[in-house]
């Protein structure tokens, strides 16, 4: 089946309704770019903070802050006094 769409000036693509007439609404897709070709994706699993425990989520927290931070120019000691944070 081929269906000819637009790109609205705002880059919305809107597909016609009986293309789409299998979907639930607010079903999340990922979108793919192969080249010319745009490729809609069903998600078919739920993000990490959706099913993780509490307690994962928590260690999962902890890793990251634990990860090496690139390494970043040093704010001067006038770059934090009160006056000049409201320029």
């Amino acid at each position: 089946m081929s269906e000819i769409v637009e790109v609205d000036a705002r880059g919305t693509i809107q597909l016609p309704r009986d293309l789409l007439a299998t979907v639930k609404p607010h079903t999340r897709f990922v979108l793919d770019v192969e080249g010319e070709t745009i490729v809609l994706r069903p998600i078919t699993t739920l993000p990490f903070w959706q099913v993780a425990t509490p307690q994962e989520r928590a260690d999962a927290a902890r890793q990251w802050a634990a990860l090496e931070r690139p390494a970043a120019p040093p704010i001067p000691d006038e770059a934090l006094h009160r006056h000049q944070m409201y320029d």
